[in-house]
């Protein structure tokens, strides 16, 4: 589906450059931003990578968004998440101009849902391919994420939806033999295993850790595939659809430029 979505996008002609920002060398990260990096030579949009240590002080990344922001052939800003534990992700995330928040993770996007974070996108898109139905449904949504969760929760609580966030090792983890749909984004192998769901669940697994070489999910695969009616693979699954997700926002980003 992601191939598809992105063979749709070669037909448009990009509005403008898709800058970057890194802050550190997270392993997850360099690898989402290879990827992006990827996507945009092949769409034909500009793409920069603005690097930052972990020693930099906050305001030197500020600044940076800051120019970002005012440059009018920048048409999308991004900042690559988590970021190390010493910055203050909502100030630096807030600092991105609205209408060139590609990601979505801005405070007014994420109240208004205007622009979801690409991840989002990508889950809600694959949803629909598959035609599963979102209304009426027990969601629960596993790891409280900017970059996923909170605005998952936001959004299908306007549709509906009874909307249940749990965090890892917590006593709610109970919560998944009763949900219709489950959601998680932790980046903790096997926290969710066939034994935890109910039969016909959707599980949706967003998650990305690493054992060894191999790139993994929060799901175990082998016992949850048994029971689910759907599960998404890691690598493969979410991560193609949220970095194809990221450029529908960056090709809309025009015509949000325009009403602001």
């Amino acid at each position: 589906m992601a191939a598809k979505l992105q063979q749709g996008l070669k037909r448009k002609t990009a509005p403008g450059s898709l800058e970057a920002i890194l802050i550190g060398d997270n392993p997850a990260s360099v690898m989402y931003l290879r990827k992006k990096a990827e996507i945009a030579k092949d769409l034909g949009v500009l793409f920069h990578l603005h690097k930052f240590s972990k020693q930099s002080p906050a305001k030197k990344i500020t600044d940076k968004i800051e120019q970002l922001n005012a440059d009018k052939k920048v048409a999308g800003i991004i900042v690559q998440l988590p970021l190390p534990n010493k910055f203050n992700t909502e100030e630096i995330v807030n600092m991105v101009a609205v209408h060139k928040d590609v990601d979505g993770l801005t405070d007014k996007n994420i109240a208004t849902s205007e622009i979801l974070p690409a991840t989002a996108t990508g889950i809600l898109k694959l949803l629909k391919y598959y035609r599963i139905n979102t209304q009426g449904e027990k969601i629960v949504l596993v790891g409280f994420t900017r970059l996923l969760n909170i605005p998952l929760s936001i959004y299908f609580a306007r549709q509906g939806n009874k909307v249940v966030v749990i965090q890892e090792g917590t006593k709610n983890m109970s919560e998944l033999k009763t949900a219709d749909i489950i959601i998680t984004a932790v980046g903790k192998p096997k926290l969710i295993a066939g034994k935890h769901i109910k039969k016909s669940a959707v599980v949706i697994d967003a998650g990305i850790s690493r054992i060894g070489k191999r790139v993994v999910g929060d799901v175990d695969s082998g016992s949850v595939s048994k029971k689910a009616a759907y599960l998404t693979p890691v690598p493969g699954g979410v991560g193609p659809m949220t970095v194809v997700s990221l450029f529908t926002n960056l090709f809309e980003s025009k015509k949000r430029a325009s009403s602001k």
